[in-house]
């Protein structure tokens, strides 16, 4: 497979983490190249060139260059598809629309969880001070979507594992990972995605601190 993954050195994308978990998940061989933040401008003008934004994740397929971590795994689910390689949208074409919409509800919300829970407390230290009134209203709302999508005693959202699940289980862990307030069926859910091959290998890249 002639399929390269541009990351960076920082290990704290959100959605890098969202490009190699669907890659690891598909099962797919592809070449990792992480890149110095910030992007040096020769290699800025390279990804511009080609994939027309100049950040990161890019993925490169060949000819095809592209950005923006959901359109990267739409592009992924429709190149790679079953029987040869695993699902990472939900099949049902209406799971599929749901798991689409909180993708999209994850990146254009939950700013204020964001700002008190960066995701350095998920991938490097927890963040002990308290919630801020922003924070807590996020967080009530993460909690109370994740309750209404997720069946009694499920472990995925649709039936069957999505890049969906990725995306909540990383905002989730936010919580998780500082020891606010989850329901216990929740926090079982995150820690069945976090305990996922795909996610640890991404864990894995993510410099220890001391």
């Amino acid at each position: 497979m002639d399929l390269t993954l541009y990351a960076d050195t920082t290990w704290q994308s959100p959605w890098v983490f969202h490009v190699m978990v669907a890659l690891e998940e598909l099962k797919v061989r592809y070449k990792l190249e992480p890149l110095a933040m910030p992007i040096p401008s020769d290699v800025r003008a390279s990804l511009q060139e080609h994939a027309i934004l100049g950040k990161v994740p890019c993925l490169a397929h060949g000819d095809v260059w592209l950005t923006e971590s959901s359109a990267i795994s739409e592009y992924l689910s429709e190149r790679f598809t079953p029987p040869q390689h695993p699902r990472i949208l939900p099949a049902d074409v209406v799971a599929r629309a749901r798991a689409r919409q909180v993708m999209s509800w994850l990146r254009t919300s939950m700013f204020g969880l964001r700002d008190d829970r960066p995701t350095t407390s998920v991938f490097q230290r927890p963040v002990t001070r308290p919630l801020g009134d922003k924070a807590k209203a996020d967080a009530a709302e993460l909690v109370r979507v994740t309750e209404q999508l997720l069946a009694p005693g499920a472990t995925t959202l649709f039936g069957e594992w999505s890049v969906a699940d990725a995306d909540l289980a990383l905002m989730l862990m936010r919580l998780v990972a500082s020891g606010d307030p989850v329901p216990q069926r929740v926090t079982e859910y995150v820690m069945a995605q976090w305990g996922r091959a795909s996610i640890r290998k991404f864990l894995g890249y993510i410099p220890t601190t001391h």
